[in-house]
């Protein structure tokens, strides 16, 4: 039940007056959204170096014959059929022995571009009086497979090469998958090596392992909060890599503004074999306190948030990544007003189903395409006073679900300096959604002539370009952002029902040794002024600074 003591009606006329101005009160639930950041290109995986055998040479002239004929030996990935498409029509042409040896070049041309990097097609000895010409194929298997270095590191990194068996052709998916996902394991340096075997067709895998420094991690500061809870914070992340298992890691996550929001994360993830099954578990924790024009309200609150789930690598590659995921997500989110004796609770329960990638192209001077896709249903719970509420408005209790959609797009062009940045993410809903599942417009990972708390609802939009330029540490760049929201999915008043904002601006990029730096400023373009706050900043400076340790 919801109490209102009399002294406080002049604030209760306060909010009704800041509402009137199309400000929201912000909640756990929007400002959990707010720390949404962008998606990050994923690091460059270290190289396989392969150092494939050499192709027979030979001058031109000398004996010519007449095909009749060409048979293959020792194939077992291809058929007869297929490699002699590869050569197309040769019967009845005339060939000396630099021109056959050029077809056994097709053939294993042939063979490493579908994959296979150690195959070598050749002629063997043999009479060439009736036309008849035998390419032998060596399509080459796997020697020795080993790990080394410290021998405890390699036994346990050798369990990871256990999918790639001696004797078994040489193919570069599984070659790659192997491997990379080995280097994949926090902590780790591997640089694989593929050399020609001690036997004749083989070839040998050896992977060289060390470990980087097992404690990493930032220190920083930044104005990137809400206002309200605190614009400017000071941040720690810390990384443990192996701390229990082979190839295991612990992160927290902590950041802390001067008004005195926090919030926490745990995090503990592990490989669940060897195939690149990895477990994950995290829970995380914000409390706030409202100030400046909301600060007599006394509003207070907190968010939990439990997360229990799984990743997949379902194709990796150096060219193109794919990972899918499944987690259990519980969101326990309370609210208060003090000087109104307000208490709203709520807590949601969802099974995430996600999927991010990345490409690498030669597409227009080269460029990195990344993101992800996700799918999320689930059911949100409110106390009795909520509950009162919701059925007289928006309907959010119960079942839920929403798609999200995160596309980055990092472009070369044909200057070496320059390069171009795209984004588009968006989110559809079924039905009106808690603050907590909403998606956000506004803010440094946004439309960035914005405060964060801007533009909130069900479903929306963002676009981002950027231009930037490479001169030594420091990448300049400029941008146009822009965003818009349904408000609510399925409307519940008069009113309007979208929110639509856009601006464009400058910043600097660096880095140097352990510190990185990004300022920017923005100024809006449409849109006009903040709903969700009060002070109109032209133009809106972000400033973050870093320091990794």
């Amino acid at each position: 039940m919801i109490a209102i003591r009399p002294c406080t009606w002049f604030l209760a006329l306060a909010t009704a007056a800041l509402s009137a101005q199309a400000q929201t009160l912000p909640d756990a639930g929007r400002l959990l959204q707010q720390e949404r950041a962008a998606p990050t290109p994923p690091r460059p995986a270290q190289g396989l170096t392969i150092t494939p055998p050499a192709p027979d040479a030979a001058l031109p002239g000398g004996q010519t014959v007449v095909l009749e004929a060409v048979r293959f030996e020792g194939h077992t990935v291809f058929t007869s059929e297929q490699l002699s498409s590869v050569l197309g029509e040769v019967r009845g042409q005339r060939y000396d022995l630099a021109g056959l040896q050029a077809l056994a070049q097709r053939i294993s041309a042939y063979y490493r571009g579908q994959g296979y990097p150690f195959a070598r097609a050749y002629l063997p000895a043999q009479a060439l009086a009736d036309g008849q010409v035998t390419i032998a194929i060596v399509e080459g298997r796997y020697g020795q497979i080993r790990a080394t270095g410290d021998a405890r590191l390699a036994a346990a990194a050798q369990g990871f090469l256990r999918a790639l068996q001696p004797g078994a052709v040489i193919d570069a998916a599984s070659l790659e998958r192997a491997t990379l996902i080995l280097s994949d394991q926090p902590g780790l340096v591997a640089a694989p090596i593929m050399r020609p075997g001690q036997s004749v067709g083989t070839g040998d895998l050896v992977v060289p392992v060390s470990t980087e420094r097992r404690w990493s991690g930032e220190v920083g500061l930044d104005n990137q909060g809400n206002r309200y809870t605190g614009e400017y914070r000071a941040r720690l992340n810390l990384q443990f890599d192996s701390p229990f298992l082979f190839g295991d890691q612990f992160t927290l996550r902590s950041t802390y503004s001067d008004a005195g929001q926090w919030l926490g994360q745990l995090g503990y993830s592990l490989p669940l074999g060897t195939s690149g099954l990895r477990g994950q578990i995290s829970h995380a924790h914000t409390y706030y306190e409202l100030g400046q024009q909301f600060a007599a309200l006394e509003a207070t609150g907190s968010a939990d948030i439990t997360s229990v789930g799984v990743t997949y690598p379902w194709l990796r590659s150096q060219q193109a990544n794919v990972t899918v995921g499944l987690s259990y997500q519980y969101k326990s989110l309370k609210d208060q007003q003090g000087a109104a004796d307000m208490h709203n609770d709520k807590q949601s329960q969802s099974l995430p189903i996600s999927m991010q990638f990345d490409v690498r192209d030669g597409l227009g001077g080269g460029g990195l395409s990344y993101g992800s896709l996700a799918y999320a249903n689930g059911r949100l719970h409110l106390d009795a006073a909520l509950q009162a509420s919701d059925a007289v408005t928006a309907h959010g209790r119960g079942s839920f679900d929403k798609w999200n959609l995160d596309l980055a797009r990092v472009q070369a062009t044909a200057l070496p300096n320059l390069s171009l940045y795209g984004r588009v993410s968006a989110q559809w809903a079924g039905k009106n959604l808690d603050s907590s599942e909403d998606f956000g417009v506004g803010g440094v990972s946004g439309v960035r002539a914005y405060p964060g708390g801007e533009g909130f609802g069900d479903e929306g939009w963002l676009a981002q370009l950027e231009a930037r330029y490479t001169v030594g540490p420091a990448v300049p760049y400029v941008f146009y952002d822009a965003g818009g929201v349904t408000i609510n999915r399925h409307p519940w008043a008069d009113g309007d029902r979208g929110r639509s904002i856009s601006g464009a601006g400058i910043g600097v990029r660096a880095s140097q040794g352990r510190w990185s730096v990004d300022v920017s400023l923005a100024w809006r373009d449409r849109g006009g002024a903040p709903q969700s706050d009060t002070v109109d900043r032209q133009p809106r400076v972000w400033a973050s600074i870093g320091l990794r340790f």
